[in-house]
């Protein structure tokens, strides 16, 4: 999966919590398309080994689509009936949290704080790269990059300033009312160029 998409799930197994994972769907496709089986399959078991492995723990099931009207019906009867609560829902409302306070909200903040760290870097290559070239029109070219990946920095930062918590909240938070579902770390690996598509889909309260 890309970074991209590995981030977005974090950010979902976070929002999710342990309690809400048994409704959850980590739904593969296109297996009416696939000409090789066994390549489908050993992709199939990385993606449950690598990447879904806490959520199917935490009572996540993994579903085939076999791209039929009674595949898809069967993945979504599943999830009819009863309900359960997501973390988030309870951080928010049970615990009486802000959003930049929830574990999601947290994991989103390390996400900005990762994306800074990048953009940093490449303003520091581009600065290099622009010392090194004598050519006036490339000088020019990668000024306008270096211009655009500033713009990008500063809204990452205004971004992890309005997540930020002060101290005097976070010591009321660590006496505030525990949640009864717990928080999801996927522990990813880092992302390869090519893997099964996915989907989750799970019905909240």
């Amino acid at each position: 999966m890309s970074g991209s998409v590995c981030k977005n799930l974090d950010l979902f197994a976070k929002m999710c919590g342990d309690k809400a994972a048994k409704r959850v769907r980590m739904v593969t496709t296109m297996w009416d398309n696939a000409v090789n089986q066994t390549i489908a399959k050993t992709r199939e078991k990385q993606l449950e080994k690598d990447f879904w492995r806490p959520l199917l723990d935490a009572g996540a099931q993994h579903k085939r689509f076999q791209n039929t009207f009674k595949d898809a019906w069967d993945i979504v009867d599943e999830l009819v009936g009863e309900r359960e609560v997501l973390l988030l829902q309870e951080e928010l409302v049970d615990a009486s949290r802000h959003l930049n306070e929830t574990t999601a909200g947290k994991a989103l903040y390390s996400q900005f704080q990762r994306l800074l760290y990048e953009q940093k870097e490449t303003i520091k290559q581009l600065e290099r790269e622009a010392r090194a070239q004598e050519d006036p029109e490339l000088v020019q070219q990668l000024h306008a990059e270096y211009e655009k990946v500033e713009v990008q920095l500063r809204k990452t930062w205004d971004d992890m300033e309005k997540l930020k918590i002060p101290l005097s909240r976070r010591i009321v938070l660590f006496f505030s009312k525990k949640t009864r579902s717990r928080r999801i770390d996927l522990n990813l690996p880092q992302p390869e160029e090519k893997q099964p598509t996915s989907s989750v889909s799970m019905v909240p309260r």
